[in-house]
């Protein structure tokens, strides 16, 4: 096993490859300093061939590993134990647990489940704050695909996404937020 020097972080949801590729942020995404890993089995949720043809594009190229060293007897067991938690969620679990990997998902239970693990878990607003951070989105484009998630994404935390477009609108548009240019450094 090689060492990376960066972070892993482990895909749970199919959700995040869907609106990464219908912002059209994939492949901005793994631009990102993360070592990338997702399992199989979230693999599996991915049913639309377009989809799924994009992302394994990723995985080809090495951008994206695939964790599938899971023991089914460990992944079941969390699913027995946790109310709320699919297959999924615990192979996803399982391998964030052993790899000592953050977690990127929007799942409610499966997010709950890991802070009581103490294992970190990001969402796709804290994606999108990185691209924008780390220089890869500039901060139109920032704000382009923020107006865009709630659109393309009915599920997105609308009261998140409201708050960030203007935290950021105020960096683009000072002089309309009552500050005046000659205040900003």
């Amino acid at each position: 096993m090689s060492v990376s020097s960066k972070e892993e972080i482990v895909i749970k949801d199919a959700c995040i490859f869907f609106d990464l590729i219908d912002l059209g942020l994939l492949s901005s995404f793994y631009r990102l300093p993360f070592e990338v890993v997702t399992t199989l089995q979230v693999l599996g949720e991915i049913t639309d061939e377009i989809q799924f043809a994009e992302v394994n594009s990723f995985i080809e190229m090495g951008h994206l590993q695939i964790d599938n060293f899971g023991l089914f007897e460990t992944i079941a067991l969390i699913t027995e134990t946790n109310k709320g938690i699919s297959y999924v969620d615990a192979s996803v679990l399982e391998a964030a647990t052993r790899r000592n990997a953050a977690i990127l998902s929007s799942d409610k239970s499966l997010r709950n489940e890991s802070k009581r693990r103490d294992i970190v878990v990001h969402g796709l607003l804290w994606v999108l704050e990185e691209l924008y951070n780390k220089e890869i989105i500039s901060l139109d484009a920032l704000l382009d695909k923020l107006e865009a998630y709630p659109i393309i994404n009915n599920r997105a935390p609308k009261e998140e996404v409201e708050k960030l477009i203007s935290k950021y609108k105020i960096q683009l548009y000072p002089a309309e937020n009552g500050l005046r240019k000659s205040n900003i450094i």
